[in-house]
């Protein structure tokens, strides 16, 4: 085997919220987490919100809301 080297910072690089939402379609619930990443990374690169699904069953056309859960998301953010 090749020498392998893993190196991991002290300090986290960005700081993220998680939210628990879900998505019902046809009465069956399709669960997913809402990234918000709250700060830069070292490099000063600014993070979009993420939609991860928690299992790989969730039908192409719920998946596909992603980016509309995450628009939704950003407008109750901003009318805070």
């Amino acid at each position: 085997m090749t020498k392998v080297e893993v190196s991991i910072d002290r300090k986290p690089s960005i700081v993220e919220v998680w939210y628990e939402g879900s998505v019902t379609a046809e009465g069956i619930e399709h669960k997913f987490w809402l990234v918000d990443p709250q700060t830069p990374d070292p490099a000063g690169n600014v993070y979009e919100v993420e939609v991860r699904w928690f299992f790989k069953q969730v039908p192409m056309e719920i998946r596909r809301m992603s980016d509309q859960i995450a628009q939704q998301y950003l407008e109750m953010r901003n009318e805070k």
